[in-house]
């Protein structure tokens, strides 16, 4: 590793690639995460031109099914080396933030992997969430739901909750990632990006409310969610995230997730007036008109 970074900083990039590519199995089910920390952990002491680098890395487009993808899962963890190290950090979190919304799932396992060792550092859970709120503010929508529920899986983890400490930064976080996903046009409900952030929201609610359930914090706010919530996938996902706090022993239990039901239940749109239906327009031959 040494020697190939000797000779990419001296403009010889291929033999560091090839290095990467071999050993990195970026297109296995489990990719080589501790060679590519292991990078990030040397780039952090290279000089400023390694950034020249870490940015071919990133903006390489493989394909997932090819051992070039480790490079950028590799750059994800280099540039969190560059940040631990207070260097280049504007490049840095612009960087991560690409990486992090990705279509390519390889990717979003690197980048995620390196964003939770960044995370568990001091102080790195309240700087990584007040980058991410920019994230969210893109006028790419795709990128904004991608990008979030990279942000969420980071939270899911309790570890990462209990480094944050304060949990009024992510619950505001947690609602402006709701409200985008109540207010996305017909376009972007279908685009897989947002299904992955309906998908990450249960049990990152489930861990919120467990791990700042202590003074009521979590389970208040997300009262306050499910009393609001009118979109069907978001619903679904409330429900999903209420559910999973019944297998729950920290102090939760039935109690929290019969109050969180009633709020869900409550928000509900009422049914429709059965006097009010006009005849043959529900299925079957009983809602036919009789002659």
């Amino acid at each position: 590793m040494h020697v190939a970074l000797a000779g990419a900083l001296g403009g010889k990039v291929v033999p560091l690639e090839d290095l990467l590519c071999r050993y990195g199995g970026g297109n296995d089910p489990r990719p080589n995460l501790r060679l590519a920390a292991a990078f990030g952990a040397e780039v952090a002491s290279q000089p400023e031109t390694i950034t020249r680098v870490l940015a071919r890395f990133t903006a390489d487009d493989a394909a997932p099914d090819t051992t070039r993808v480790f490079l950028p899962i590799a750059a994800a963890h280099g540039w969190v080396g560059r940040l631990r190290a207070a260097l280049n950090v504007e490049e840095a979190w612009l960087a991560l933030g690409e990486l992090a919304a990705d279509e390519r799932f390889p990717v979003r396992l690197g980048t995620l992997d390196a964003l939770r060792a960044l995370v568990a550092g001091q102080g790195g859970a309240r700087v990584f969430l007040e980058r991410a709120r920019g994230w969210l503010e893109g006028e790419d929508y795709v990128a904004a739901f991608a990008s979030a529920a990279v942000v969420l899986d980071v939270f899911a983890d309790r570890q990462a909750l209990t480094a944050l400490g304060d949990a009024r930064g992510l619950l505001d976080y947690l609602s402006r990632a709701i409200e985008l996903l109540a207010g996305a046009s017909r376009s972007a409900e279908r685009s897989e990006s947002r299904r992955r952030l309906l998908s990450s929201l249960p049990r990152t609610l489930t861990a919120v409310v467990v791990a700042f359930g202590a003074g009521e914090q979590g389970a208040t706010w997300l009262e306050a969610e499910c009393e609001r919530a009118r979109h069907p996938d978001l619903r679904a996902a409330l429900s999903d995230a209420i559910l999973g706090l019944r297998g729950k022993s920290q102090g939760q239990g039935a109690l929290v997730s019969q109050r969180l039901r009633a709020a869900l239940e409550g928000s509900a749109k009422p049914p429709r007036d059965p006097t009010r239906k006009r005849p043959g327009t529900d299925r079957g031959r009983a809602s036919r008109k009789m002659k």
